[in-house]
């Protein structure tokens, strides 16, 4: 995400991470571990969560913490997905969704809107 971000930061377009829950918590899953992750239930498990994605993958774009209301984020565009991907265009629609962040259909994407060259 750091790439895009980069790749698009002079179009106009803003890249940020919510951070709503831990999409795995006590799995292992593919080259991932989250053995040692329980899922958060108080608003500063999330912060402390957020700064370790942020470590672990050097992230330069802001993350936002999402909400424990039913009407948060995840639970209302976000389709109740761990992983979730929105695009939000210029009027406040949603130009993009997906269940699991895909970063290279985010960038066909966001070349389209952008009128640019893949």
């Amino acid at each position: 995400m750091n790439k895009i971000h980069e790749d698009f930061k002079d179009k106009g377009v803003e890249v940020y991470t919510v951070y709503a829950r831990e999409p795995h918590p006590g799995q292992k899953m593919l080259n991932l571990d989250f053995s040692d992750r329980k899922q958060t239930k108080t608003y500063q498990e999330r912060v402390d969560y957020a700064k370790i994605l942020i470590d672990d993958h050097d992230l330069k774009i802001p993350i936002l913490i999402d909400e424990f209301t039913k009407d948060n984020i995840q639970n209302t565009i976000g389709g109740k997905a761990p992983n979730s991907l929105i695009v939000i265009d210029k009027e406040g629609k949603t130009a993009l969704w997906q269940g699991w962040t895909d970063p290279e259909a985010l960038r066909v994407k966001l070349l389209e809107m952008t009128g640019g060259k893949k």
